[in-house]
């Protein structure tokens, strides 16, 4: 199996696609270069420019939906030096601050923060279909149940029957992100900004909050006051204890099915394991 190590663009590789992106910058390489660890589908890397910090995106495997763009056009959105419209790469300005992992909110904090990026994102750019995600993630590793005696893969048969029996649909729909979890979030003074957007689309906005619930390791006391707060600074339709559980088993449905999409593609890293597993369970005791 390839390494990650291998993998990685050499730095004249990213010092040449630097050029690329911004042509203004000419013959000048960075001054540094160091690579950012955590990715899944892209490379990401902090470069420094003439005293100025950024953040590469390589993009490795399908570029993002076309759309993208659109999203990282707001206030939260990290400020955008260049855009690769064809395969996706990007260059933004490096934020600093801490993210939400290692400073959390409190659940207020959070609802108001959820409210006021609700209203950034634009809304009938494009839908985000949850139920067509799930099953497009689970096919492969239903495809590979009969074949594989992995018990990873097995679960999937599992959660997809939950997931018909929970038969959820959005109660109504705003521009979302879709992909919130307290890594995404930064903290930085006064407010927050907010990374990784390709999956942003219209959602019922419960989802990003059971998200950020999740992410964050809140029990379900502490999203219900998640959910006051929100209330408190705009619409939020049919957020009853029930309507919240059901979208809390959505989620971690989601979060099962990509991590069994990863293991049935062969990413064996113990961290997505961990994922299914625990995301499994998850959806079992909901």
């Amino acid at each position: 199996m390839t390494t990650e190590a291998a993998c990685k663009p050499s730095e004249a590789g990213v010092a040449a696609l630097l050029r690329t992106l911004v042509p203004a910058w000419g013959s000048r390489s960075p001054a540094r270069i160091e690579y950012l660890p955590g990715g899944y589908t892209h490379r990401n890397y902090r470069v420094e420019v003439d005293g100025d910090a950024y953040v590469l995106r390589v993009v490795e495997r399908n570029p993002p939906n076309r759309h993208e763009r659109r999203f990282l056009a707001v206030a939260a959105a990290p400020d955008v030096i260049a855009y690769d419209e064809r395969h996706g790469h990007m260059l933004t300005r490096w934020i600093e601050g801490r993210i939400l992992a290692a400073a959390p909110p409190a659940p207020a904090e959070a609802g108001a923060y959820l409210a006021d990026l609700h209203r950034q994102i634009p809304f009938g750019v494009r839908r985000y279909d949850l139920n067509a995600q799930v099953d497009a993630l689970l096919r492969p590793a239903l495809a590979q149940e009969a074949d594989i005696a992995s018990a990873d893969l097995r679960a999937s048969a599992a959660v997809a029957k939950a997931f018909r029996r929970l038969a959820w649909r959005p109660s109504a729909l705003v521009g979302c992100h879709n992909d919130l979890n307290p890594w995404n979030i930064i903290r930085v003074e006064g407010s927050f900004r907010t990374l990784d957007w390709e999956t942003a689309g219209d959602n019922d906005p419960l989802f990003d909050l059971a998200g950020l619930c999740v992410g964050l390791g809140w029990h379900f006391e502490q999203a219900m006051a998640c959910v006051d707060e929100y209330r408190r600074n705009a619409t939020l339709q049919h957020a009853t204890p029930q309507r919240l559980r059901e979208t809390l088993a959505a989620f971690h449905v989601r979060e099962y099915a990509w991590a069994a999409a990863q293991l049935a593609a062969g990413n064996q890293r113990d961290e997505i394991r961990q994922q299914a597993a625990s995301m499994y369970s998850a959806v079992m005791a909901l």
